[in-house]
């Protein structure tokens, strides 16, 4: 964690989907060194099969375009206290029809089908503050980009599920959030921020801190919402874009 901050998740149980890689690895990194006990999944087969050191999470290989297969590891949990709906991306052909179909049913549709198995765990949680739900959305979810006919409006109806499941699940004890990041370079975004025309450049001609984000400014406030010290804040989506948001 950067900058002195601390969090102590001694006790809990998290899940992250797509986990293995990007924000959801940085996520699960910063909550493991707080003390929880963190499942990831990913599209591998095992964690060996990855480039990078996944021993200190229970890992589990998930499609999360099938919707069986997140009812089942949802099936499979036996105690837990967050989830975090971070597993997505863009899809080839997204103005084709199947495209933005299977756009939406990754980026959107399995965060639904996720959360809702997994609300009887959350239920039972007593973690301090409540439990809580975390979904990573993006800045197209209030910008149109030619790029993303599919992705975008999957991750705007994402903010939107937050603040309905916030105000739905409030009296069962559980908390939703999203944080919306701005361009932040990962293992999926890194070829278009060094080749897209403009996109580098355009997007920090709107910034207010003029730079590329990174894995672990998203995680910290992931953390944040997740704690006791977000126990009143729920059905809100935090903007972690550098100040993109607030540019012309």
């Amino acid at each position: 964690m950067p900058g002195g901050v601390r969090f102590d998740y001694r006790g809990a149980r998290v899940l992250i989907t797509g986990g293995s890689n990007g924000i959801g690895l940085a996520c699960a990194r910063a909550y493991a060194a707080a003390g929880a006990k963190v499942v990831i999944t990913g599209r591998k087969a095992r964690a060996d099969d990855y480039g990078h050191d996944l021993s200190d999470f229970d890992y589990r290989p998930v499609d999360v375009d099938s919707r069986d297969e997140l009812l089942a590891l949802a099936a499979s949990l036996d105690a837990l206290d967050i989830l975090v709906n971070n597993a997505g991306g863009t899809q080839d052909s997204e103005w084709d029809h199947d495209g933005f179909d299977k756009s939406i049913r990754v980026n959107l549709a399995s965060a639904f089908h996720l959360s809702v198995a997994c609300k009887p765990l959350l239920e039972a949680s007593r973690l301090e503050g409540g439990a809580s739900i975390i979904a990573i959305a993006s800045m197209t979810a209030f910008f149109g980009s030619l790029w993303t006919p599919g992705y975008g409006p999957a991750k705007a109806g994402l903010v939107q599920m937050v603040k309905t499941l916030g105000h739905s699940w409030g009296g069962a004890g559980i908390r939703a959030n999203a944080v919306a990041a701005g361009l932040t370079r990962t293992n999926l975004t890194a070829a278009a921020i060094d080749s897209l025309p403009g996109l580098k450049e355009q997007t920090l001609a709107r910034q207010g801190l003029k730079r590329v984000g990174a894995v672990n400014d998203i995680a910290p406030a992931v953390l944040f919402l997740s704690s006791p010290a977000a126990s009143w804040i729920t059905g809100q989506t935090l903007n972690v874009d550098g100040g993109f948001t607030t540019g012309m």
